[in-house]
């Protein structure tokens, strides 16, 4: 029956809507060639469902719903260096005719836009998470049947019109308050350090055991496995900030932020890629002398459970003030996270672990725990491009807030809702 409304809506509309269904039905794809389905395969629009069963990033095991995943975390973004972003991963891909139409208009939008008489604070657009549904500006189109939830019909999109560009302008933003632009100060905790004025505030982690994973719906979350940490190490306190970036840059060891996240110096550095990030634990190793790197995942995992050992460090439910995203609690802002230690620490006293921005790891990207190391060491592997991102950002909702949630992204690319923060070795 969907195969059938499938070819009917693509005939009805001379081939401008091209229906793409993705579904668990088996022998789906038999039926859908056998009604006519497009030859070129499935072309999803921008509000393809990525999987079922999943908080809207699974299964990612699968390159094809990776790219989809991928689409979906930028596809209502204001801000160009996102489609780039895709376009560095994907230059070929299925949306790529759509991303280079956004990021043309968005540059037209941004070049016809007066200039203004006093220096304006600026941030960057906002991105809707994967589970939102609003849709880009497109020329209206004949409506779709809505089908059961084991099965989604979508549209292609249609790249031949460009819309006016009143329609497509960057919406204003408000500029950042003077106090967002303000480090949150908090007292000292115990095991804490600092190697120079401009370096991560670190905190000390004792050695021990916990239990890495879950069995949520999330096949990459799997097994359960027992982890023992057996050497203390450091981890930052916060995400490194625009501020601490800024040093690196100063010292022509890390490439400039772009004006659209370097407006707060409080906030957590992003749109930074896994590469860029081992160019900063480089030239801080280089300038204190001490052993930085990213943490490993299980690392990560160690620290931002605090202990615990439910979905969040504060419980199984979300509960409004401890994280930095969109359905969290204030502060929030749609432009961009919160100036650094906003939100309550875990029992570690670390700070933004959950939310804020998806924070690299060492780790290569596997499809699962199985035969994980069960000694905290980073798991990689050789040629090695995937890597770990954990933590959720401020433009997701509490889904992806959990301790276990992870995801990954490729080494090279820049995308605006990573970043990082830092692990010392201790001897």
């Amino acid at each position: 029956m969907l195969a059938s409304v499938a070819a009917e809506v693509e005939q009805a509309t001379g081939g401008e809507q091209r229906p793409w269904i993705a579904s668990s039905l088996p022998g789906y794809e038999a039926a859908t060639q056998a009604a006519g389905s497009a030859t070129a395969g499935p072309l999803p629009n921008d509000d393809t469902v990525a999987a079922l069963h999943s908080r809207g990033i699974l299964p990612k095991d699968s390159s094809e719903q990776y790219e989809i995943t991928f689409w979906d975390s930028i596809k209502d973004s204001n801000y160009p260096a996102d489609y780039e972003a895709y376009l560095k991963a994907y230059p070929n891909g299925r949306f790529a005719t759509l991303a280079h139409a956004r990021i043309d208009r968005l540059r037209a939008a941004a070049s016809n836009t007066p200039t203004p008489t006093a220096p304006a604070q600026h941030a960057a657009p906002p991105v809707q998470p994967a589970q939102q549904s609003a849709r880009p500006a497109t020329p209206a189109a004949p409506a779709v049947p809505a089908v059961p939830a084991a099965s989604a019909t979508q549209e292609r999109p249609r790249t031949a019109a460009t819309p006016p560009a009143a329609s497509t302008a960057a919406p204003a933003t408000p500029p950042v308050s003077a106090a967002a632009q303000k480090p949150v100060a908090h007292a000292p905790s115990a095991g804490e350090s600092r190697d120079c004025a401009t370096c991560p505030v670190m905190i000390a982690l004792p050695a021990g055991s916990f239990s890495m994973g879950s069995n949520s719906d999330d096949p990459s979350e799997k097994p359960v496995h027992h982890v023992t940490i057996s050497v203390p190490f450091a981890i930052g306190k916060y995400e490194v900030t625009v501020e601490q970036w800024n040093a690196c840059v100063a010292a022509n060891a890390c490439p400039k932020l772009t004006p659209e996240t370097n407006t707060n110096k409080a906030a957590p550095a992003r749109d930074l890629s896994w590469d860029d990030a081992q160019q900063y634990v480089k030239w801080l190793t280089k300038t204190t002398g001490k052993p930085y790197r990213l943490p490993t995942e299980a690392e990560w995992e160690y620290a931002v459970r605090g202990g615990t050992s439910t979905a969040y460090w504060w419980g199984d439910q979300m509960r409004k003030g401890n994280a930095n995203c969109k359905d969290c609690g204030e502060p929030w802002h749609r432009e961009g996270p919160e100036a650094v230690g906003s939100f309550a620490p875990n029992p570690y006293g670390l700070y933004d672990m959950n939310g804020s921005v998806w924070e690299w790891t060492a780790d290569c990207w596997h499809n699962s725990y199985q035969s994980a190391p069960a000694d905290g060491r980073a798991w990689d592997s050789p040629g090695c491009d995937m890597r770990v991102i954990r933590g959720g950002s401020w433009r997701e909702g509490g889904g992806y807030m959990l301790s276990a949630t992870r995801f990954k992204y490729s080494a090279g690319v820049r995308q605006s809702q990573d970043g990082f923060r830092v692990v010392k070795d201790l001897k």
